[in-house]
């Protein structure tokens, strides 16, 4: 487990995953991050790579091979490498190897660097191709799961932008985006285990910057989770399982599309990534 520590805030990642395992404010006791029960969601804040959601039958086809891959892809089950670290910050490494090439035949270097900065956690994703002849497919994303008395019925999440957005609806496990809903978030949602009887609800942001607040109003404690460039931003907790956690989850991809006809190059908000070319994605977390 590695520690990273500055005058406001203390936070332990663990390297199986390269996954947030807590978050406390300096000399406050009060733990954030969700701790994981294998009764209602066992994860903490996992890494999504190289796909967000889950694909048509677990499979999915390239160059005339079919491979299978389950949720939310292979990274947030493989242990990261330390390539640096400080008392604040830390970066973690992922490499291709013959067991990711079974379910995914790209070469690829993802680094995940996690960096404290007065009051906030700052989280960065990069994606490098190190192939000289074959271009990178993926989508990536974050699954960060907060303690939240979701019980109550009195957690309330408010965005910024305030203003109506378009929210992409679930059907099963699937994204149905022909069909969105209108969510007006002019004024803050109370959240309870209702709301997600149905699964995420899905902010699409197309590229905006969006910051997403959880608070909770009898210990006016709270994270706000602020993103950069995301395509989608998901909220989310187990139903019918109820555990006290509500996750934040910024995404550049989304599960496949209920009309999805399994072939990769298809596959709806990919990411192409040129050889020897790179890419990141940042999002932070500031616990209040």
């Amino acid at each position: 487990m590695i520690t990273l520590t500055n005058d406001q805030l203390t936070v332990q990642v663990n390297e199986l995953g390269a996954q947030l395992h807590s978050i406390k404010r300096y000399g406050d006791s009060h733990e954030y991050l969700w701790q994981g029960d294998s009764a209602s969601w066992g994860r903490q804040a996992p890494i999504l790579f190289p796909f967000v959601g889950r694909l048509k039958g677990d499979q999915y086809v390239f160059d005339g091979r079919t491979y299978h891959q389950t949720q939310h892809g292979f990274a947030r089950d493989r242990l990261f490498k330390v390539v640096s670290q400080e008392a604040d910050q830390v970066t973690l490494e992922q490499r291709d190897d013959e067991q990711t090439r079974k379910a995914f035949p790209f070469a690829f270097v993802l680094q995940v660097t996690m960096k404290l900065v007065d009051d906030q956690l700052q989280i960065s994703y990069l994606v490098k191709n190190p192939s000289v002849d074959h271009s990178l497919i993926y989508a990536i994303g974050a699954h960060p799961g907060f303690n939240m008395p979701l019980g109550s019925g009195r957690v309330q999440l408010s965005v910024q932008p305030a203003e109506t957005y378009s929210r992409v609806v679930l059907q099963g496990a699937y994204n149905d985006s022909n069909h969105p809903q209108v969510i007006d978030m002019h004024q803050s949602m109370e959240l309870n285990h209702q709301v997600f009887e149905h699964d995420a609800v899905i902010f699409k942001t197309a590229g905006s910057n969006f910051m997403a607040t959880l608070t909770d109003p009898a210990s006016k404690r709270g994270v706000t989770v602020a993103t950069e460039g995301t395509q989608y931003v998901g909220v989310w907790s187990s139903y019918p399982a109820q555990g006290e956690f509500i996750c934040v989850e910024p995404w550049w991809g989304i599960a496949d599309n209920l009309n999805a006809d399994g072939q990769l190059l298809h596959k709806q908000d990919m990411h192409r990534l040129a050889p020897q070319q790179c890419a990141q994605y940042r999002f932070n977390i500031r616990p209040f």
